[in-house]
């Protein structure tokens, strides 16, 4: 694997083990409670960033077996990359896109994490085979933003995890207090 994708992969694991060794001693009805009507519990949070890196590495396999036809990552794609994280860094709260937005109203912390586990594990061998040469193809297409390289996909996947980090600690203080 490239040492710059290593390198936020690496990132992107240590923060997930961090948060869900964080989340272990929790009840799990308390990681299943929402804070308020319409609102995710800390379950459905896991639960969506899971679906997000599901989704995620679908997706760059697929544009992986789609070489002929990729994109060359330009600097209109830098400056929209750059205005996602942004944002995701505002505070501020988005919807989720339908495709990654039908969360289960109930999860197990461990299920969750296992399903986790595997997602990253292929997520892994994927960055591992993505050749040099297509580094600096965009290899996937955020909703709102449009067509990123690896290397974007995976700062946005650390932002969307950091971002939701905030709400997750936000959700547990308020169930813990």
């Amino acid at each position: 694997m490239d040492l710059k994708l290593e390198a936020k992969y690496l990132r992107l694991e240590k923060s997930r083990n961090r948060l869900l060794d964080e989340l272990e001693g929790l009840d799990e009805e308390l990681l299943n409670m929402p804070a308020a009507a319409g609102k995710w519990s800390i379950a459905q949070h896991i639960a969506h960033l899971l679906l997000v890196d599901k989704v995620t590495m679908g997706y760059v396999q697929h544009k992986l077996g789609q070489q002929e036809q990729l994109l060359s990552a330009s600097l209109s794609h830098t400056f929209k990359s750059l205005l996602l994280k942004l944002a995701l860094q505002s505070g501020r709260k988005y919807k989720a896109p339908p495709s990654v937005a039908n969360v289960p109203q109930q999860a197990s912390l461990p299920a969750l994490r296992q399903e986790w586990d595997d997602i990253r594990f292929k997520l892994e061998d994927v960055l591992t085979d993505i050749p040099p040469h297509l580094r600096g193809k965009c290899l996937f297409k955020h909703p709102f933003v449009g067509p990123l390289t690896i290397s974007q996909t995976l700062t946005f996947l650390q932002d969307h995890f950091d971002h939701h980090l905030r709400a997750i600690r936000h959700l547990k203080n308020q169930l813990v207090s």
